[in-house]
């Protein structure tokens, strides 16, 4: 697959450019893993659902109610956070599932994501262009128009055991207008170009991340979360903290 030169992106602390909106979509068969997970789709289905039955209280809303059409509407789990993965103990719901996923080149986040039914997340941009996003469908209720995704100008279907896979720093969107729960498992994948930055990526990200949950609490802190200074800061400690104190929980 051919790689487009194009410039580290962090959402929080650059401005955006028309380039970001260039080739929403990837095609699922321009990566050698989609196959292996495709046909695992009970295996992966099987985990993840039994465990959502079991820990519902552990799927928390999205920490910012602004991207919702009504609050608590998005949840989600994630035993793989951005270079850093959960406990022992809840990875070993995921056993099979993990085996597959590690087999993913510069995997570095896995979630399970449930839109409930009607609703919308709202128009935004991710927090970085590093990555590919892949969602895997588990339970699609519905296609477009009553369910769906959109990035850049052009909307597509999730589909059950299939991948969808796009460029995070996109302008998106995502529905479910229907009465059933949509599920899917969230990757995140660096791009080839990104992969010598990896940790500094996740560090990075880990930073922004934090930095925008202390701004939905505390408005008035924008302004120096937002500082080069404070956010180079984070970024340093976070990815000490990764390569230096987390390795044995890391994938990396």
């Amino acid at each position: 697959m051919k790689e487009r030169e194009e410039k580290l992106f962090f959402e929080f602390v650059h401005k955006r450019t028309d380039t970001l909106n260039d080739q929403p979509f990837s095609d699922p068969a321009d990566f050698e893993w989609t196959p292996l997970l495709e046909t695992n789709y009970q295996t992966i289905y099987d985990e993840v659902m039994t465990f959502f039955e079991n820990h519902q209280k552990d799927f928390y809303p999205y920490f910012s109610d602004e991207l919702m059409n009504a609050p608590g509407k998005w949840r989600s789990f994630g035993f793989y956070f951005w270079g850093m993965r959960a406990s022992k103990s809840t990875c070993a719901n995921f056993t099979k599932t993990l085996s597959l996923l590690k087999s993913i080149p510069g995997i570095v986040s896995a979630s399970i994501s449930i839109m409930e039914p009607e609703s919308e997340i709202k128009p935004h941009y991710g927090d970085t262009n590093a990555i590919y996003r892949c969602h895997y469908g588990l339970v699609i209720p519905s296609a477009l128009p009553d369910a769906g995704f959109q990035a850049g100008y052009e909307q597509r279907s999730w589909e059950q055991g299939k991948f969808l896979i796009f460029n995070d720093a996109a302008y998106h969107k995502a529905w479910n207008h229907t009465s059933q729960n949509r599920i899917i498992l969230i990757l995140d994948v660096i791009r080839p170009e990104f992969r010598n930055r990896t940790l500094w990526i996740c560090a990075r990200v880990h930073s922004i991340l934090f930095s925008q949950k202390l701004i939905a609490k505390n408005r008035h802190m924008e302004k120096v979360l937002r500082s080069p200074l404070i956010q180079w800061s984070m970024a340093l400690y976070t990815w000490l903290k990764l390569g230096l104190f987390k390795r044995r929980e890391m994938w990396l």
